[in-house]
């Protein structure tokens, strides 16, 4: 069986793998982090990658992505990359710290230094087992679950560098932080898989912005799980960007678990890649802790991209608001499957969620399932969803003013994802952003 199938063939290969990446780990493989590595890959192996017969990926095909012959990126490469292959992937005018990781791995060297921030630990995940030993101890594999989810467990699995971040209590992070994550496929195709930890104790605030790129004519597929844990009062920006190759495959994952009046707004902006898997999951732990889902999807092509998210009310007083809209050209297909969840305990939730979506053109898809799932009686909650063309009155009044059908397709397009782009507090991320929208528009129309 296994040779006539290319899945189960790349599943064997990462078992495999696992065994090369237990021999590289020599001394370490003691730590308590390589206990729960040998329990996620064990799980792993149970689950097998999922199909459209799970529920969860009923929508999601990932068999195309999964024949490719990826190389696993399990060390540091050895990779000749100088500050001139990333510099258009930088935010123009933007002051951050930025920090640039190639399949995976932390570059110290092609990375700004942060120590100027006093009480702040931004950096590698790898050197953050050794330091920061007791935090990291504490929170790793702790809150996404790798019990249930393939991908969250061959990233448990084969944790090993990404981002560690710890924001002691009362700091406030001065400037963005910029995570480049770049992918280098210019002499193969490489599976990668960074592992963040995002750790910000209690009324500490900080922006976090990443980025995927991908270098060279080969395909990529990246498996970034990102754990966040937000201290009693603590703020924290999170933006997703995926502007990335028509060939780079991404799965995504953020778990974040909030304390009291702690505050997540999260931003997931898909404006590029062949296939997308956003999963992003917040468990509103303490009273009054707010969540806030932003997501904006621009795709044409044969693209595609999955927008998960599930808002966990497990206390009560809590609120959330989710907004995702999503514009799909040619023949992208689009999925989105949104849940609140409020438990019998969270009485006083007020949680909104709406999912709105234009379809350019006859051959674009998009499949929305928006969820409430209650056992509290007060509460304020709400969920929709609309799917359509473009408003066929507003295109005749733009087109008797005298603009042509393309400026007027152009202009409403725009103004219809300008309501997300207001969210983005940076301003010259949301310069980039509207910059390649326009241009996008320009060249679609």
């Amino acid at each position: 069986m296994n040779a006539t199938n290319p899945v189960v063939n790349f599943k064997d290969k990462l078992l495999s793998d696992f065994q090369l990446f237990e021999q590289s780990l020599n001394g370490s493989s003691t730590l308590p982090i390589h206990a729960i590595r040998r329990k996620a890959i064990q799980h792993f192996d149970q689950l097998g990658f999922p199909t459209p017969r799970h529920e969860e990926w009923k929508y999601t095909n990932m068999a195309a992505v999964l024949r490719q012959p990826f190389r696993t990126q399990m060390g540091p490469p050895a990779i000749d990359l100088s500050a001139d292959d990333f510099r258009p992937f930088l935010i123009d005018d933007l002051d951050a710290h930025v920090l640039v990781f190639v399949n995976g791995w932390f570059r110290s060297e092609l990375s700004t230094s942060a120590d100027e921030e006093a009480e702040l630990c931004i950096g590698s995940f790898a050197e953050a087992q050794k330091g920061f030993a007791p935090a990291f101890d504490q929170h790793f594999a702790q809150h996404a679950a790798y019990t249930d989810d393939a991908f969250t467990a061959l990233s448990t699995a084969f944790a090993r560098d990404g981002l560690f971040l710890n924001v002691s209590a009362g700091r406030r992070v001065s400037r963005p932080i910029h995570l480049l994550m770049i992918n280098d496929a210019r002499e193969a195709d490489y599976f990668v898989q960074p592992r963040h930890l995002l750790l910000l104790d209690a009324n500490a605030r900080a922006t976090v912005i990443e980025s995927t790129h991908t270098l060279g004519a080969g395909r990529s597929f990246s498996n970034i799980v990102s754990e966040v844990v937000l201290g009693e009062g603590a703020q924290l920006d999170y933006y997703k960007v995926q502007n990335d190759s028509p060939l780079a495959s991404s799965i995504a994952t953020i778990q974040a678990h909030q304390h009291a009046n702690s505050l997540l707004r999260s931003f997931t902006l898909s404006l590029g890649g062949a296939m997308l898997r956003n999963n992003v999951n917040a468990t509103l732990a303490g009273k009054a802790a707010h969540t806030d889902l932003f997501g904006l999807t621009m795709l044409k092509g044969r693209e595609f991209v999955d927008n998960h998210t599930l808002v966990d009310h497990a206390v009560p007083h809590c609120t959330s608001n989710e907004l995702y809209k999503g514009i799909y050209d040619e023949r992208s297909q689009g999925v989105f499957n949104g849940k609140i969840l409020v438990r019998p305990d969270a009485q006083r939730t007020n949680a909104f969620q709406s999912n709105h979506n234009i379809l350019l053109s006859d051959g674009a898809t998009i499949n929305t399932k928006p969820q409430l799932e209650i056992f509290a009686d007060d509460v304020k909650c709400s969920h929709g969803a609309t799917s359509g063309q473009l408003d066929e009155n507003a295109l005749f009044y733009l087109r008797s003013r005298g603009l042509s059908l393309e400026a007027a397709r152009a202009i409403l397009v725009h103004a219809f994802a300008v309501e997300i782009l207001n969210t983005i507090e940076v301003e010259e991320l949301r310069t980039k952003l509207d910059a390649q929208i326009t241009e996008r528009l320009s060249f679609t129309f």
